[in-house]
């Protein structure tokens, strides 16, 4: 396989990775993903265009904030966030 191949391949799986991100949690996914807008590496900002076409065509809605569904999700982010952390002091 040649690099160029796996590069675009790589490139894919962050697409669509970030994607998934996005359309799971809107508002948190756009805080993480905003950044590489404005990168000054040429190919990060593509990955950001690729991503935001990506969602934006696939339908996806912004709620506003407060709305139960986005909060269900943020409240069960948190809570995981929570477990993950709680877990990796106990491996300490």
């Amino acid at each position: 396989m040649r690099v160029s191949q796996r590069a675009a391949e790589l490139r894919d799986l962050v697409v669509i990775g970030l994607s998934h991100l996005v359309r799971a949690n809107p508002q948190s996914g756009f805080k993480q993903c905003l950044p590489l807008a404005y990168d000054a590496d040429p190919q990060k900002r593509m990955i950001f265009a690729h991503v935001f076409a990506r969602v934006l065509g696939q339908g996806t809605k912004f709620d506003r904030p407060g709305n139960s569904v986005s909060a269900i999700r943020q409240t069960r982010l948190r809570e995981v966030r929570i477990i993950i952390y709680a877990f990796s002091l106990s491996l300490k």
